[in-house]
């Protein structure tokens, strides 16, 4: 016979099946991590943005929170509650206190500083032996105050959309 019997190419030509094999199974095993890696990408990138978009509805949230107590804040001044309008100020000072470290708030740290000034003169007023001298000063705060936190929430609200339109945008 020849230099090759039945055997040798039958072992060459298996060989050559198995390289053949072994090489489209790497390439279908890149493939796959690739395509994995690019989902999970995806995946963090949504949760994220699930993040993102649940921290800015519960600062829109903590606002509405904030109007409400301002609201009843008013309410017992007109019913000369001081105390209780004292304690309500500071629930909503802490509130405000909180709402410094919220992300998408930072470019109204002027107005949270601006509010808890505010909240710490009518405190102050309300903390005094006589208060009822200066409920005209004291409910004009707090209605400045309503009007600062409604400026601060539609910028959370704004920015929640704003951000939402962009994305839409770029899809």
């Amino acid at each position: 016979m020849g230099l090759w019997n039945a055997a040798d190419i039958v072992n060459t030509v298996l060989a050559g099946v198995g390289i053949g094999l072994t090489a489209v199974g790497l390439a279908v095993v890149f493939w796959q991590v690739r395509k994995a890696r690019g989902a999970a990408e995806a995946a963090r990138e949504a949760a994220s943005e699930t993040r993102e978009a649940m921290a800015q509805r519960a600062t829109a949230t903590d606002l509405g929170s904030i109007h409400t107590q301002l609201r009843t804040i008013l309410d017992d001044l007109r019913a000369q509650r001081y105390e209780s309008a004292w304690l309500t100020c500071q629930e909503v000072r802490e509130h405000l206190v909180a709402l410094r470290v919220r992300p998408g708030l930072e470019d109204q740290q002027g107005r949270i500083t601006e509010a808890l000034a505010i909240l710490s003169s009518i405190q102050r007023t309300l903390g005094r032996d006589a208060p009822g001298d200066a409920d005209i000063n004291t409910s004009d705060g707090i209605r400045s105050m309503l009007d600062l936190v409604v400026e601060i929430r539609e910028h959370a609200l704004f920015s929640e959309r704003e951000g939402t339109d962009h994305e839409q945008r770029s899809r």
